[in-house]
């Protein structure tokens, strides 16, 4: 009885397979030098040209390496050497996107978005401690980088660097939003002191202003939209936007994405 039984579980087993696929958003379509893959189970393994992407994957290039990520949609992720690319959200149905995010701890990322379908609502966001660059359909670079602090440095010490980030848009539009990240901290530090306090009484209720009207300024400066050839460095005490020359953005990651037969080009 057990023998007749053997074919028939060893053909479900190999039916259920793939469904195992299913797990992946994407996976690794050009390699130079290493990387790993850590997911957030904790394991870490190499990776290599088709290997498997998921959710919760910490991916990170060694120095003098590069990667790209090609993603169920065929919308394309570059990550440059020394980065640190974690997968957030990727949810896809069929061959279409319905949501992207991942945060980039430090290096950087160059995305060819791929358009999503007429009145699709899809986002495709790439963070950093400093800011969120969220499109549709494009092509951009993000820069999670550390730029040298303004101030004198202390005698004997060396020179303070600062997180920035910048975007540059070679195609479309990117809407890039200011991380409050020293709200955030506050906002951590009140509820620790809250919980190390102890509860006071109450006391009676004071009515508190309504919603109020934000100012131009104070709305520019958390959001803006940049078009082609535009980018904005966005940093603690920065917030500064221009116009760039594509041809001078040359440096060794460029060169690894426009030697890519399948590189980014506006569509």
């Amino acid at each position: 009885m057990i023998r007749a039984r053997m074919p028939l579980f060893a053909l479900l087993l190999v039916l259920s397979l793939p469904s195992l696929a299913f797990a992946s958003v994407g996976e690794v379509s050009l390699l130079e030098g290493s990387a790993t893959r850590t997911s957030k189970d904790g394991e870490t393994v190499a990776l290599k040209v088709g290997s498997p992407i998921e959710v919760g994957d910490t991916l990170k290039v060694a120095e003098k390496g590069n990667l790209k990520l090609t993603l169920t949609d065929k919308s394309m992720l570059y990550v440059a050497a020394g980065s640190e690319l974690r997968i957030d959200d990727a949810r896809f149905k069929g061959q279409e996107r319905e949501g992207f995010s991942a945060f980039l701890s430090v290096g950087n990322v160059w995305a060819k978005v791929r358009k999503a379908v007429a009145g699709s609502s899809a986002k495709f966001e790439v963070q950093t401690d400093r800011a969120v660059a969220g499109v549709r359909g494009t092509v951009f670079r993000v820069d999670a980088a550390k730029l040298l602090d303004a101030a004198k440095p202390k005698p004997g010490k060396a020179a303070a660097r600062k997180p920035v980030t910048v975007v540059r848009v070679m195609s479309g539009k990117v809407g890039v939003t200011e991380r409050q990240v020293a709200v955030a901290q506050n906002t951590s530090r009140s509820k620790a002191r809250a919980q190390e306090e102890p509860a006071k009484p109450k006391g009676p209720r004071v009515q508190v202003g309504g919603p109020t009207q934000v100012t131009a300024q104070q709305w520019e400066a958390r959001f803006v939209e940049l078009q082609k050839n535009e980018m904005i460095m966005v940093g603690e005490e920065l917030w500064h936007s221009e116009a760039f020359d594509p041809s001078k953005n040359d440096d060794a990651f460029a060169q690894f994405v426009n030697k890519d037969p399948s590189s980014p080009e506006e569509e």
